[in-house]
């Protein structure tokens, strides 16, 4: 598995350096990306600009305005995303015909087939090794091999045929897709090694973690900028938050077993990780050792999608269960029709709250039989909420269904009142497919309010 040949490819601030690109008066200016415009929305993703002043995702529309008042806030464009996505796909897949999406704008590369193809390109490279990283601990990292009179031949070199591919696949997004377009890049011969790589040195990074075996002289030189590493090197000066696949919450947690560092993961008792957290204790051990045997997955036989979700940030914070079930209704229909058009049908639903103290809880439950339709959704995550306790003001809500099939595997049922509802959801879905997504909903089940006075009969209300 050592000898694999894996790039990972990180779009620098996608969603905002998608609109520089189309907006030439935006750039080098702070940005932020909305999802909506909705007064309590959050900033999506932030340009680099923007993040150099503290502005980062996640932060709140009006928190960014303080920080920087001559802001510029766009509201995000998911086609605009999404054809930028597959064209860099298309990039891609001149190098590689093992190319997986790992989000829209992340995806790994496995060139170990392809990268000999690539080696003669550039015969000699003239490098320049940088320590520019934003992991603080990284910063102390010594270079103490660093041999400004010796050249490197690129044939010895393991990894030189990928950075060939690394150096065009770069040039290849500037020319075809936008100069102000930038990627990371991490390089080494697993995914969770190399999406760490390209993590480390941003915007516009190419880091290069190698194993002991094919460990490397660094070397300095003039031309191009990039990093080479030993996996202990970028593991051990790491943080665990830095690991893909650990967040906040499992920090707290491997904190609580006084496992603070990549070190300590190492030292952990297997079984103390297996009680604590299953088999996915164990996969974390395995990380801090640099050991992950993933393949990567091409993109057209990726595994199907494993749930359904929707979110809504409130205009308000909200107190009232009927003003939370009203959007909870919404959630379920767009949910619902999200998952029709795919052909997807689900057995478990669930629910999620946040506070206005950005605290929050949720729940799932299994439901008795298969549902697509939004009505359905909503009945359950209705019984849901009832069950939440809402003794503080609510920011934000959110449905999920999960324990999903595709509807030829899904047993259908012969009863009359779900026939009847199956009918029902065909004719909405025909309308708001044909008119618009809210046309027709059910503005009754939910206590809803559909229009109070009708134009043409004077102040009357119905």
């Amino acid at each position: 598995m050592e000898n694999r040949k894996i790039l990972h490819i990180d779009m620098n601030s996608f969603f905002a350096t998608a609109e520089q690109q189309a907006n030439p008066y935006l750039r080098g200016k702070p940005l932020g990306v909305r999802g909506s415009k909705a007064k309590r929305t959050i900033i999506a993703a932030s340009s680099i600009e923007a993040k150099r002043l503290g502005i980062k995702t996640g932060l709140r529309v009006h928190e960014a305005q303080i920080i920087c008042p001559d802001m510029n806030i766009v509201i995000g464009e998911p086609r605009k995303y999404s054809d930028i996505l597959r064209r860099l796909v298309s990039i891609f897949e001149r190098y590689s015909d093992t190319v997986e999406i790992f989000s829209i704008d992340e995806c790994f590369l496995d060139v170990t087939k392809t990268a000999p193809l690539f080696t003669s390109r550039v015969k000699n490279y003239d490098l320049r090794i940088t320590n520019q990283f934003q992991n603080s601990n990284l910063k102390n990292l010594k270079l103490n091999k660093l041999n400004e009179n010796c050249k490197l031949k690129s044939e010895n070199w393991y990894f030189e045929s990928a950075i060939n591919i690394a150096k065009m696949i770069k040039a290849d997004i500037k020319k075809e897709i936008g100069d102000w377009m930038t990627c990371s890049v991490g390089i080494s011969y697993n995914k969770f090694l190399a999406k760490l790589g390209s993590d480390l040195q941003k915007p516009d990074g190419l880091v290069v973690i190698t194993t002991a075996n094919h460990q490397l002289p660094i070397n300095q030189y003039t031309n191009l900028q990039f990093t080479v590493l030993t996996s202990d090197e970028a593991l051990l000066n790491s943080r665990l938050t830095d690991f893909c696949g650990i967040a906040g919450r499992l920090e707290k947690r491997l904190r609580r077993m006084d496992i603070k560092t990549v070190a300590d993961l190492r030292a952990a008792d297997d079984l103390a990780l297996k009680k604590e957290f299953g088999i996915y204790g164990l996969k974390m051990k395995r990380w801090s050792w640099g050991i992950d045997h993933a393949p990567v997955m091409e993109h057209s036989i990726q595994p199907e999608a494993k749930s359904f979700t929707r979110a809504r940030t409130l205009n308000r914070d909200v107190v009232s269960r009927k003003d939370l079930a009203r959007e909870l209704y919404l959630l379920a229909e767009n949910l619902g029709s999200a998952m029709r058009a795919e052909k997807y049908w689900g057995k478990t639903v669930g629910v999620w709250i946040r506070h206005n103290d950005f605290t929050g809880t949720g729940k799932r439950h299994k439901y008795h039989k298969w549902v697509s339709g939004g009505y359905e959704i909503f009945k359950e995550a209705d019984r849901i909420l009832d069950g939440l306790p809402i003794n503080k003001p609510v920011r934000a809500i959110g449905i999920t269904v999960s324990d999903i099939q595709k509807s030829q595997y899904v047993p259908q049922s012969l009863l009359p009142e779900d026939n009847l509802e199956e009918k029902i959801v065909e004719i909405v879905d025909a309308v708001n497919n044909k008119y618009g997504e809210t046309i027709l909903r059910r503005g009754v089940h939910a206590n809803m309010e559909i229009k109070k006075v009708v134009s043409g009969l004077g102040r009357k209300t119905i």
